[in-house]
């Protein structure tokens, strides 16, 4: 018998990145896929998204949010730091604004945690060493 493509379980680092293909995709549904319909969500502390962000609504709107203001370019993860069910990952994420044309891009760190396949937290920090510490991945 040969294995189907549904009974092959994602790794959590692909997990993450479904989440964000489908959100830079502007497919909400599809990112949402990703998430534990508890999920909590917390951007950059001094970001002018600062906040938390609860359930599949709540990230529902962040995203829309963000999709409304902005085209994007696929999430870049540039550094991966895994154990079990936990993951940091350095990302770079590229966009330019629907209305003035202008390309930005943020550098950025984020802290994950997972349980069945899901991501159930999402933490978001300035830098790498502030995300290995909160996914308690730090040496």
């Amino acid at each position: 018998m040969s294995r189907q493509d549904s009974d092959v379980v994602p790794t959590n680092v692909e997990v993450a990145r479904n989440l964000y293909d489908g959100w830079m995709d502007g497919d909400v549904a599809r990112a949402l896929e990703s998430v534990d319909s508890e999920v909590v969500w917390e951007a950059i502390a001094d970001a002018p998204d600062a906040g938390t962000y609860r359930g599949h609504e709540g990230v529902r709107r962040y995203m829309e949010d963000w999709l409304g203001d902005f085209d994007f370019s696929p999430m870049e993860f540039r550094e991966v730091v895994e154990d079990k069910d936990r993951l940091a990952i350095a990302q770079c994420g590229r966009a330019r604004g629907k209305g003035s044309g202008v390309e930005t891009e943020i550098q950025y760190a984020v802290a994950y945690r997972l349980r069945n396949g899901k991501i159930t937290q999402i933490r978001e920090f300035r830098t790498m060493a502030e995300a290995l510490e909160a996914a308690s991945l730090s040496d």
